[in-house]
């Protein structure tokens, strides 16, 4: 039985590096512009602070930008509970869902722990790989979904034999299975639809 923790989005707003800046950023922006509109147009000390005061701001943010090139993303929520793959079942923080009772599996694993983002902003760079999730489409009409954590970029090959009992159940298509496990090559998916053709 393998386990992964699930993340829970706390509902307030996260004041990230970037959000501060550009906030900051904005809000200057608009007091120069209303004083130039509505006021003196005339340049002078007060616009040099306000311009110095921008150019500050993106230093600043390229500076933090440089230290969090090899520190991870901070966690704006909590951990809480386990999501925890078995043959017959899955179980979202101790809520057991029969595979009987599923009528699809979708899994979105494309994040992990230390993964570069690039489009980060002024934000530390590497990922918290908490960005994944489980969606499960009742039987009953219900949809449960959560976001887990994955630590490494495969660990979802640790539960490839609980992904096999969903896929001979017909709880998950070839090609999302073929995508949570990451096989990309065409001449691996046909090794792969190969492997198990035999266990529907």
């Amino acid at each position: 039985m393998q386990q992964f923790n699930i993340y829970k989005k706390s509902k307030k707003i996260h004041w990230s590096t970037t959000l501060i800046i550009f906030t900051a950023t904005l809000s200057l922006s608009i007091i120069y512009l209303t004083k130039q509109t509505f006021f003196n147009p005339e340049k002078g000390l007060f616009e040099d602070i306000i311009m110095k005061s921008i150019l500050g701001l993106f230093i600043l943010g390229f500076i933090l930008k440089t230290i969090g090139l090899t520190r991870t993303k901070s966690i704006n929520g909590e951990y809480s509970g386990f999501l925890e793959f078995h043959d017959d079942h899955i179980i979202i923080d101790q809520e057991k869902f029969k595979i009987d009772e599923i009528k699809s599996i979708e899994i979105s694993n494309n994040d992990y722990y230390g993964k570069r983002n690039p489009l980060s902003g002024f934000d530390s760079s590497l990922s918290n790989g908490i960005n994944n999730q489980i969606m499960l489409r009742l039987n009953s009409g219900i949809t449960k979904s959560c976001n887990f954590e994955l630590y490494n970029e495969y660990d979802m090959e640790k539960v490839e034999e609980e992904l096999f009992c969903y896929y001979a159940k017909e709880k998950i298509d070839f090609f999302e299975l073929v995508k949570i496990l990451k096989i990309k090559s065409k001449s691996e998916i046909e090794e792969f639809r190969n492997k198990i053709s035999l266990l529907k």
